[in-house]
This record gives structure tokens, sequence and C-alpha cells, in this order.
């Protein structure tokens, strides 16, 4: 049996939380015409439901629904896209209903972002004294060490900063005329090189113990991070899947393409979250794994890389259903 991990779903909107049955539905075997008109959102998220299912079942024996421990919910490269009060209410409660570990998803923010968050953070503080929060701001992580002692925090993958690129090159590389000693050598430090992160850091690792932090995250990345690599980091890991964070701004290309005329995020304008129904999606003269812009963040599907992930050591996968926008 491969290492086992604990199953939290990721969802940034209420209304999928809420419909969470519906939510982790597979269809069954979509006709390919009627797949092809299925957007990019669905197609992902049937197709890592089946690869899901079909994980748990040959290597745990169990039905992935009936081992969900938590819920994720939140935002975290938008504070336009912060849940109402009455949203995180209405999670927390569905979380407290259905026994699920609750989460909460925060995003980098500015002054006007931080005062809702700190009224957020309040409320949890006094009602789920077991709720853990995501935090993607040092801003946000100082909040929590400083205000709201009750609250767990786990380092976010926007802090995790690991080389991303959804690029691969499909005429190999240009090979030197030098002849290279130890060839197999260099492309061994190579690998290492990308897959090295500031976690490694025992100055880095003591700060955040410091603070409380007791977890942190990595995306599945194109070149894949393997126990040897998670061991050194000296905390529990969560994996992001198969939704996988690229960049992102706070300028908006989204709205900023909606609007004609603006070259930039309307910032005199109210956002209208244009993100949740347009998207950019990209070509290239270069192998790459599927990559979207929704809103002012940008995402790629590593589906694909399950297998080379799952069973790697990690404590616990974070689910993505659905680009969380």
């Amino acid at each position: 049996m491969k290492n086992k991990f604990d199953l939290h779903i990721y969802l940034s909107r209420i209304e999928h939380l809420l419909n969470l049955k519906e939510t982790l539905t597979i269809i069954a075997k979509p006709a390919p015409e009627f797949f092809e008109l299925m957007d990019n959102n669905l197609q992902v998220n049937q197709t890592s439901l089946v690869a899901l299912k079909k994980f748990m079942d040959t290597h745990y024996g169990v039905n992935f629904e009936d081992y969900i421990e938590g819920i994720y919910f939140g935002q975290e490269t938008c504070e336009n896209l912060i849940p109402s009060t009455k949203h995180l209410q209405e999670a927390v409660e569905f979380c407290k209903r259905n026994e699920y570990q609750f989460t909460f998803v925060t995003p980098y923010v500015g002054p006007k972002g931080m005062e809702r968050l700190r009224k957020h953070l309040d409320y949890l503080n006094q009602e789920v004294k077991d709720a853990e929060v995501v935090v993607n701001d040092y801003g946000v992580l100082h909040l929590l060490d400083t205000e709201f002692s009750n609250l767990t925090p786990i380092i976010g993958r926007l802090l995790n900063k690991m080389k991303r690129d959804p690029r691969f090159s499909m005429s190999g590389f240009d090979i030197s005329n030098i002849e290279i000693k130890n060839l197999k050598r260099v492309e061994e430090n190579q690998k290492e090189a990308i897959k090295a992160s500031s976690f490694e850091l025992p100055v880095y690792q003591d700060f955040l113990k410091e603070k409380g932090v007791e977890r942190i995250s990595v995306d599945t990345l194109s070149q894949t991070v393997d126990a040897k690599t998670l061991k050194k980091w000296g905390f529990p890991v969560d994996l992001y899947w198969p939704w996988t964070y690229i960049t992102s701004s706070r300028s908006c290309a989204i709205a900023a393409h909606t609007q004609p005329g603006k070259d930039s995020h309307p910032t005199s304008e109210p956002c209208k979250f244009q993100c949740r129904k347009y998207e950019f999606t990209f070509r290239s003269d270069k192998r790459m794994l599927p990559t979207v812009f929704r809103g002012n963040a940008v995402w790629m599907s590593t589906r694909s890389l399950s297998e080379d992930y799952f069973g790697q050591g990690f404590g616990r996968l974070v689910f993505e259903p659905y680009i969380p926008v």
C-alpha cells in the first residue's frame, strides 16, 4: 500500500460546498462530443474525480467520498473574492453538521482586505476553536500570531517559492559542443536545484515554528517533489491537486479585458467578478500542461501528474474540484 494521506476538499464558492455531493459527482461515461463541450473546469473536474476514485479504491480500498476529513474554504489570490461573513458562517455550519475539519484559506491583502480578514478570524477564533487558517501573506501570519491564538496557521502555497512553469521543450535541449564529464551528475544537480525551496533552511523552519505554523503547502509541480525532499522540510505537507498556482498580481487582466479602453485592473469601478465568467487559455510553440488565466491569476492543470505524487509521503491531499476563484 502506498503512503496514506488525509483527503480534504478545497472550494472557494459557497454553492459548490453546500452542494458537495453534486460537486463531486462523476458523470457516467460522457460521450466524446459531450466531453468536448465542457469547459476547462469541468473537464479537469471529471478526469480528476475518476483518477482520484481509482487511486483511493485501488490503494486504500475506500470510496473517496467516505474518506473526506476536512474542507478548505476561501480564496488565495484576490481580496475581492474573500467570502462574505454569511458565506463563512454557512461553510462553518456545513462542516459542523458533517463533522469535517474546517480550514479557512486567505489571500495576500491590502489594508481593507486585512480588516475584512480580521473580522472573519475573530469569528473563527471564538466559534471554531480547532480551525486552521491557510496564510499566503506574512502580515496575516503576524495577525494570527498576535491576536488569534486559537487558530492554527498553515503556510499557503503562494509562500512556497519553488519554480513554476507549465512549458516543456518539444525539441529537447541544445547540447554543448564542449565535452562534459559526468553529465548524469550535472543533470541530477539541475533537478535538485529546481526542487529547492526556503523550507529547507533551518532558520526559516524555526521562524515558522515560533509563529505556531504546523503545516506547509506545495503544488503538484512538473519537476515533482519526492519523499526525500519533503523530509527536509520538517513539517507535515499539504499537496494541492489538480489545479496548480503559477503566478498572480493585484491587477486583474480579465476585468480589464471586459472593460473596453482599460489597460489594467479598473480600480475606479467595483469588481463585477468577471473571473467567474471568463478565462484566457494559453497556447505556445512549446509543449505545455493545460494553462488558463482566471481573474488575476494563472493556473495549470496537473491532473496527469497524480501518479508522480500520490504516495510520496505528503500528509494531506487538498483536492480542488474547480479553479479556486
